[in-house]
């Protein structure tokens, strides 16, 4: 019966070696493979919407988006949706104010105003 058990314990700790080690070898081609193919970050956003913008649009339609904002105006942050939508919450010159800029067409898609 000793023997028996002994058995089991030795094919149950072989076993999960095996599974330790293929484990380790997807875990490190996982890092490999994400190494080697870097996907854009959020943060990208966030440092500047221009060059994305200018990836996106042929170059005869890159332009400068102005805002008519009063003096005073401060950009609070960014948040993107996706490729094609960038939120930009402002602050001074008036109420707190949010203006959703459509990056493919480079032009205002909305504005939201908050109230006091």
């Amino acid at each position: 019966m000793e023997k028996q058990g002994s058995r089991a314990l030795l094919a149950a700790v072989i076993g999960m070696g095996v599974l330790l080690a293929v484990g380790s070898l997807v875990l490190v081609g996982v890092l490999v493979h994400r190494i080697s193919h870097p996907r854009d970050s959020a943060t990208d956003a966030a440092a500047g919407a221009a060059p994305a913008v200018a990836q996106m649009l042929p170059a005869a339609d890159v332009g400068r988006l102005v805002l008519d904002e009063p003096a005073g105006t401060h950009i609070v942050s960014l948040a993107r949706q996706g490729d094609a939508l960038l939120a930009v919450a402002l602050t001074g010159g008036g109420a707190d104010r949010v203006i959703l800029w459509d990056l493919v067409h480079n032009r205002i898609a909305g504005r939201m105003q908050v109230s006091p």
